[in-house]
Parts: structure tokens; sequence; C-alpha cells
């Protein structure tokens, strides 16, 4: 090895130097870390959307929407704004399906509910305490376990059952999904169960509501969150490619859905005469709807491979993504609290829609910030606990070795 001059060791020695004062720089966040590795962060802000949306969405019936009559110069805006936030619920269930595709029978996979049953009882507490204490309502001992088994004391708790629900079959839909060898097998499955739930109970044949003919059988339309989760779970399987040609695809489709949508429902709407012409979708009014299943769809392709190169904007992302379920929950006091404000002071149901995005971002903020906090709590309390049995089972151990035990 040829030997170095003084004069390159010392540049050599200074270029250490450097590097070791920086690394512990960036290490005690004295500077930021140049760290530019992508983290995939659309999952994150799939959740975060969707919990915007079922916010947002809460609008048109809080506000009296659904019961105003639609003319051609008030609602069609409102139509379409709508439909874009109706695919609240459908985002949360392709998200599932994403994630918890690879999920197996066991006893470990069991206790993952612990953390939705924990976050579920405190926010039923909550919104009873605010049911009765501020909206006055009379309600026994009996009447809240009893809303705590039914998912009546949340308001919003109807979720809480379908996760219930499909938490306990995931293992077994992953593995007859894992049954089907072949890609061409899992996309036979998939649009078999696409097919009979979701397709089945949105395409008719006529123009006239009375007389129109259902084209498939439709018996098992209500299990659609089973298709939202094997969609989820295709798409983890099979992601397509990440590019400009294939995004624009999935905007041009998801417009297309959407304008169809609206438009049907609009025009629904100022046939409904004999209502007043208020609110009125024939078969589209459904999470299982063709169009919303693609609009969902179509906005899930648009974001969840979504990367972000700083650290701590993955990490914040990923903290309020973890947040969502607390904060869909807790938004119903934060939606009366709100409504009651704007319905008392503007008694015009086409004037409230000026305050929409007040309105929808101040129960947004509070709910998600609220949702922090009991998320925050829970993970403490859950870390707590967790130590405490590593404790108790570490001393059981030891009081169990011989006494000439190491």
């Amino acid at each position: 090895m040829p030997l170095r001059n003084p004069k390159q060791r010392n540049e050599t020695a200074m270029e250490q130097r450097i590097s070791a004062i920086l690394h512990r720089f960036a290490k005690n966040s004295l500077l930021p870390a140049m760290d530019t590795k992508p983290r995939f962060a659309g999952i994150d802000i799939v959740k975060i959307l969707a919990c915007f949306f079922v916010v947002s969405v809460h609008f048109f019936r809080n506000c009296g929407f659904y019961n105003t009559p639609i003319t051609p110069d008030f609602g069609t805006l409102a139509i379409y704004g709508r439909w874009l936030t109706f695919t609240c619920v459908p985002l949360f269930m392709i998200t599932t399906g994403f994630l918890m595709k690879n999920k197996k029978l066991s006893g470990k996979y069991y206790l993952g509910i612990t953390r939705v049953l924990c976050i579920y009882i405190v926010i039923s507490l909550l919104c009873v305490i605010y049911n009765v204490h501020v909206l006055h309502l009379n309600l026994s001992g009996w009447d809240i376990v009893r809303g705590l088994f039914m998912y009546t004391d949340a308001q919003y708790a109807w979720y809480v059952e379908y996760y219930f629900t499909i938490f306990l079959l995931i293992p077994f839909l992953n593995a007859g999904w894992q049954a089907m060898e072949t890609r061409g097998r899992k996309t036979a499955l998939l649009l078999t169960v696409i097919l009979l739930t979701m397709v089945s109970p949105t395409f008719y044949i006529g123009t006239v509501k009375a007389t129109q003919i259902r084209i498939l059988p439709g018996y098992f339309y209500r299990c659609y969150p089973i298709g939202y989760y094997f969609i989820g779970a295709y798409i983890r399987e099979y992601p397509p490619k990440r590019d400009l040609k294939h995004k624009l695809v999935y905007v041009v489709i998801l417009l297309a859905a959407w304008i169809y949508d609206s438009l049907i429902t609009l025009w629904q709407c100022l046939k409904n005469t004999e209502n007043n012409c208020v609110w009125s979708s024939w078969h589209n009014d459904d999470y299982a709807a063709m169009p919303t299943v693609i609009m969902s769809t179509m906005l899930f392709l648009l974001l969840f491979d979504i990367t972000v190169k700083k650290a701590k904007t993955a990490q914040i992302l990923s903290v309020l993504s973890n947040a969502t379920f607390a904060a869909y929950l807790i938004s119903y006091i934060f939606d009366c609290i709100a409504y009651r404000i704007l319905n008392d002071r503007v008694a015009e149901i086409p004037q409230r829609f000026r305050y929409m995005a007040i309105v929808i971002a101040a129960v947004f903020i509070c709910s998600m910030v609220s949702g922090l906090l009991i998320q925050r709590l829970y993970d403490i309390a859950h870390s707590r606990i967790t130590k405490d049995i590593a404790a108790i089972r570490q001393r059981k151990m030891h009081k169990a070795l011989p006494p000439d035990a190491p």
C-alpha cells in the first residue's frame, strides 16, 4: 500500500472529524438529517382523507339538505360534493383489505382487536355523558349497557359493528384468497364477489322505478364489505405501475363515474315531483352501488402509493392516520355542537352552505385533536400494561429457576 504524505493524512483526518460531527448533530436533531429515502405514506393519506370525507358527508344530513327541494338554481354542486365525500367509508374498507390480507388465524391475531374495543368503549362513554348532560336524554343504566352492545351509545358506531364482523372473518377470507393460487383465479373470485354484492343492487332495466327489472340476483348485496376487502387485497398483491399514464386513467374513470352519478341523481331529484323534488337516488344511495365502488377504488389507486422523502412528514402522517378511528367516532359530539349553532343562526338551508367549509374544518380539527389525545392515552396505557405483564412474567420465570442457576 502506498504511503500517504502528511498533507493527505491531515485532509483525511479532517474529513473524518467533520463527518463525525455531522453524524452527531444529525443524531441529536441539531441539524436535520439528510434523509432522501422515499417512504410510502399513501395509506396514511387515504385514511386521513377518508376521515375528512366522513366529517364532510355528514354536513349534508345535518344541515337539512336531503329535505330541501332540488332546483336548477340550488343543489347541483351540492350533489357533486355529496357523491365525492360519500366514498369515505369505502376508502376505509379498501384500506382494511390492503393492510390485512396476510393475517393468519392465531391467538395473537385476535388480540389485535383490543385497541378498537378500548377506544370504542371510551368514546361510547363520552357520547353517553354528552347525551345525558348536554342533550338531556333520559338514559337508564340498562339503556347504556344495551347501547354498548347494540352500537348506539356512540352514534357513529355502526362502523365498529362492521369492523368487528370483518375482523372475525379476515383469517378465513385470507385463507380462501390464498387458496386461489393464480392471479386468474383471484381475479375470478374478486369479480364474482363484486358481481353479486355491488353490481346486482345497482343495475336495472327501465326508466320507471316502479316497473324496473333487476338484472342479477341481489340476495347477498349486504355482503359488499367483503367486496371492498378483496379489492384492497387484490391491489396489495398486484399493485399497478406507478406512472403518470396509469394515474391519468384513474382520474378519467373517477371523473366519469362522479359525473354520471351526479347527473343521474340530479335527474331523479327533478323527477321526484310527488315529494317536492327533494333528494332522490333510486339505486345508487348505498356504499354497494357501482359508481361509489368505482370512485372509491380510483381514489385509492391515485393515493395509496404516494411517497414522501422527509421522515418527519411520514411520521406526522402516520400519527394522524392512527388517530382517524377515534376521530371518526367522536366527531358525533362536535357535529352536535357545530350544527346546533349553524341551524339556530341560519334558518335558510341554502344559506347554510356558505358556512360549509368553516363548519367542516372546525369539526374535523376538533375531532382529530380529540382523536389524537384518546389514541395517545391508549398508547400510554397499553405500553404501561405491557411492561407490567412482562415484568410479572420475568419474576415468575426467575422464581422457577433452581437456586444454583446463574
